[in-house]
């Protein structure tokens, strides 16, 4: 994300994740289809507020998506969508088969930064879950000024993203920590990472 011009900043250490990923991991997940209100609802669930829900969808401003995440958005009434962009994903995504994929963020879809909610501004936002935030009133003005204020929207961004981390945190035997943070341990390392935290806390206790 920082390589990408996103921003930097501290999160917990030593969090315990499964072994293995499963697709019962994504559950939690709101889908792309989502309006605000159950965006809210969902979130509000675990403590989030509005501004936490804006800012965690920012992170759309970098990646892509396959069509069928948003083939039913494209000749959609409940939410506007720029005449452009209808015809660009429709070209894109004749059926919701397609193997296509389509970038999140029209403006800078390789850049992490507040270009996504300009997209919004300009209802050009992919998925419904996205484009709905800008015709909510409860969260429309934090649309706009995370808009015109990107360091405001990197900040609550981090806040957003550090409490995300904190949510069902193994503890005690279950889980482990991982030796690389962007995959499940195996459990060859699993067993790795076990000892040493073992030959740590043995250490610890003899001092």
């Amino acid at each position: 994300m920082v390589q990408s011009g996103g921003p930097k900043f501290a999160v917990p250490l030593g969090r315990k994740d499964g072994v293995s990923f499963s697709i019962n991991g994504t559950r939690n997940l709101p889908p792309p289809s989502f309006r605000t209100g159950q965006l809210l609802d969902t979130f509000a669930t675990r403590n989030f507020n509005p501004t936490d829900v804006v800012a965690l969808s920012g992170a759309h401003t970098f990646g892509r998506a396959h069509c069928s995440t948003f083939f039913s958005r494209i000749n959609q009434t409940g939410t506007p969508i720029d005449p452009s962009l209808a015809k660009n994903l429709s070209k894109t995504c004749p059926t919701a088969q397609s193997p296509n994929t389509a970038v999140l963020d029209v403006r800078t879809p390789n850049v992490f930064d507040n270009k996504y909610y300009v997209d919004l501004a300009n209802s050009q936002g992919v998925f419904t879950s996205d484009q709905d935030l800008f015709s909510d009133s409860r969260t429309k003005g934090i649309v706009k000024s995370f808009a015109s204020d990107q360091e405001l929207f990197f900040d609550s961004f981090a806040d957003a993203v550090v409490k995300l981390s904190q949510l069902d945190v193994l503890t005690g035997k279950k889980g482990q920590v991982r030796a690389k943070c962007s995959v499940a341990n195996t459990k060859k390392e699993g067993l790795v990472v076990a000892s040493v935290v073992e030959e740590d806390v043995d250490l610890r206790g003899h001092m």
